[in-house]
């Protein structure tokens, strides 16, 4: 096997990667969690957001007829020249890839409907 080193002075990564990891702070990225953290707290579902790793946290409390909590993390990935939602699939779920599309980051209500739709799909 054969590893080659970029020049000194040049990053290690491509161009595209560089910038995608050392902008997560940019208006787009910003602007896309706190529309799906917004569309799913209307939604009736609590919303923790992580821009660190550009994820947010969706829970649906259990109520009487549920035993527990249920959790979904869904990250913001690009995807074909766009920035997209990820759902992060359970270990638990060995047939699912780890990260599966959602929807465009464009369009956080259609977002937090299927989360919320999940969520309360999976009964104990």
């Amino acid at each position: 096997m054969t590893i080659e080193m970029p020049p000194r002075g040049t990053p290690a990564q491509s161009r595209a990667a560089y910038r995608f990891d050392g902008h997560r702070g940019d208006a787009q990225w910003s602007l896309a969690l706190c529309e799906l953290e917004a569309s799913l707290r209307r939604a009736g579902v609590e919303a923790t957001l992580n821009g660190q790793i550009g994820a947010v946290d969706a829970v649906l409390r259990g109520t009487a007829g549920r035993r527990r909590s249920r959790t979904q993390r869904t990250v913001l990935r690009p995807h074909r020249g766009r920035l997209w939602w990820w759902l992060r699939v359970p270990p638990e779920e060995a047939n699912a890839p780890y990260l599966t599309p959602l929807a465009p980051a464009a369009e956080p209500a259609a977002v937090a409907r299927r989360i919320r739709g999940l969520l309360t799909a999976v009964q104990d």
